[in-house]
């Protein structure tokens, strides 16, 4: 019944439901105002679609009158999107881009060839993805068992998340540990197990390092020839021998990984490394 319902709907309401689905299913609730702010429409035709969803999906969400929202219930069952970590975290990537993730893409015949070479998919349990989000958003602590790999087994740990980190091959949450008294980073797909604490007393604020941005400066290797140099100069588009990238103090380290930069880039040969990072010194101490 629901999918013959969903075949008269216009694209601008699947548009919209999906949108309604994904946010309840991620942060645990939506408001009416999250739809009217996202698709510029009214109040009124708001309310409607909220109501179309609930017929259209009983059991999946519930209104709270003391949160004054709709939250999300234990017999959900996704009926407009995947529900997948993978499709949750191309959400994030688009927004993070600056482009969009809608679920209408449109195929133009008139283009080259094209093969986009990727590093292989790292697996995330949707399930300890979902209550990390929640967690962030809702300002709560987490206990988790999670398997570092400084250690043989794993460990329980309670942290308080407050952002989402992707270094280019995998997502790490950025949290407070009470057992290491500290802010860390923590790859998700090593939680084996997640669940809800309390409400957090702890200020993201405080993360100094989070909040701080630091200057990277990278060059051509020295050992170059200067028409090389200058081929690299062009390509990373640099200025008198440089280029300047703005990064979070906390994510250095996986800026420079990323960039493939490694603490040998010097000693390594000029051809192969190509750029290397100009202010170590200055950034000694963010750097693991």
């Amino acid at each position: 019944m629901t999918q013959l319902l969903q075949q008269n709907l216009k694209w601008e309401q699947r548009q919209r439901l999906t949108l309604l689905e994904a946010t309840v299913f991620w942060s645990g609730s939506v408001s009416t105002a999250a739809i009217t702010d996202s698709f510029g429409i009214s109040r009124v035709q708001a309310s409607k679609d909220l109501t179309l969803y609930q017929t259209l999906c009983p059991g999946n969400i519930r209104y709270d009158k003391y949160l004054k929202r709709y939250v999300i219930e234990t017999s959900f069952k996704a009926a407009f999107m995947d529900g997948t970590a993978s499709e949750f975290l191309q959400v994030l990537k688009a927004r993070q881009n600056g482009t969009t993730a809608g679920a209408l893409v449109t195929l133009i015949n008139n283009l080259p060839t094209v093969e986009v070479v990727e590093s292989a998919v790292r697996q995330i349990n949707r399930t300890i993805l979902q209550t990390v989000n929640q967690a962030i958003l809702a300002g709560k602590e987490i206990h988790v068992v999670y398997q570092s790999m400084s250690r043989t087994e794993p460990e329980a740990l309670s942290l308080s998340p407050h952002a989402l980190v992707f270094d280019g091959l995998r997502w790490h949450m950025r949290a407070f540990s009470r057992t290491h008294k500290q802010f860390r980073d923590f790859v998700i797909a090593r939680v084996l197990s997640a669940e809800f604490g309390g409400l957090t007393d702890i200020d993201p604020a405080d993360d100094l390092v989070w909040h701080l941005f630091v200057t990277v400066k990278i060059g051509p290797h020295p050992g170059l020839s200067e028409s090389q140099k200058a081929a690299i100069e062009y390509d990373y588009a640099m200025e008198n021998g440089s280029v300047e990238y703005q990064v979070r103090a906390a994510l250095v380290s996986y800026f420079l990984r990323a960039m493939r930069i490694g603490p040998d880039d010097l000693a390594r040969e000029a051809f192969v490394q190509q750029i290397v990072l100009l202010n170590r010194d200055e950034l000694q101490s963010y750097i693991f």
